[in-house]
């Protein structure tokens, strides 16, 4: 018994070994990131390989004008989009286009080539908004296929567009306002004829040609005869027979003598 307490208390004497102290920061080697076929060591890295892709990508897209331009902003069409997933190895593939009244449903995603991995996936529909509701079948489903494509694009890639330097919304999005700017056309301007006519009627009405200039730069911002359109010519035609028949009258009353000179060289229009 007193042999088993004395071994024990031995052990009990032992000094226990020092422990290793942990370190405060333990360095972990970085996770490979891959964004399609752009692969790199570091979110760092990664980004920066991105931003070279974006250059690239922005001198196809200016080379080709694959945008559209709307209230001054560049806005990139789906060509342009899909040019990046390509370049990033990714192709778009349709899933499955529905149509209910007339409105086109399409699903597309976006797939790795190099193993077939869904990367994007994105539906948009067509039919219902103008002009569209007004166009064949066939164009509407395209459509709604076409913005399904670039949308699929945007919610993966649209970090690099912006790199690019252009918007990040996909050009057939805004195709409403596409259409109002296309009906906002610049007006068509007169006729050569018209232009010799209106030079003739204020030569024989014999006016002062600078002035009636000036009067169109204040009145409707137009520099040049030829820069009217059809309505602004017509309603200047009138105008100058009105002037006409007031300086005449004036004249007339003013003294018999004045008929015999011309009564417009200090004529001050008003609009």
């Amino acid at each position: 018994m007193a042999a088993s307490n004395q071994k024990i208390k031995q052990v009990l004497e032992v000094a226990p070994e020092p422990t290793a102290a942990l370190p405060a920061v333990i360095p972990l080697t970085p996770s490979p990131v891959a964004l399609g076929t752009l692969q790199a060591s570091s979110p760092t890295a990664l980004v920066s390989g991105a931003a070279e892709m974006a250059h690239e990508l922005a001198v196809v897209i200016d080379k080709q004008h694959l945008f559209t331009v709307i209230q001054s902003k560049r806005f990139v069409n789906v060509e342009g989009w899909t040019t990046l997933a390509t370049m990033l190895g990714v192709t778009a593939r349709e899933v499955k286009t529905t149509e209910h009244d007339g409105v086109y449903v399409a699903v597309v995603e976006l797939v790795r080539m190099s193993d077939g991995a869904c990367i994007s996936r994105a539906s948009a529909e067509c039919g219902d908004e103008k002009p569209w509701n007004t166009r064949p079948r066939y164009a509407r489903r395209s459509m709604a296929q076409t913005r399904a494509t670039g949308k699929a694009c945007r919610l993966a890639f649209s970090w690099i567009m912006s790199l690019a330097g252009y918007e990040v919304t996909p050009a057939e999005e805004m195709t409403p306002i596409i259409e109002a700017v296309q009906v906002e056309a610049p007006p068509a301007r007169i006729t050569a004829s018209q232009h010799k006519l209106l030079e003739a009627q204020i030569r024989d009405y014999k006016l002062d040609r600078e002035r009636v200039k000036t009067w169109l730069k204040k009145a409707w911002h137009v520099e040049h005869f030829t820069e009217l359109t059809p309505v602004q010519f017509e309603s200047l035609l009138t105008r100058l027979e009105n002037w006409v028949g007031e300086e005449y009258a004036k004249a007339e009353a003013a003294s018999a003598l004045s008929r015999d000179v011309y009564p417009f060289s200090g004529v001050v229009y008003e609009h």
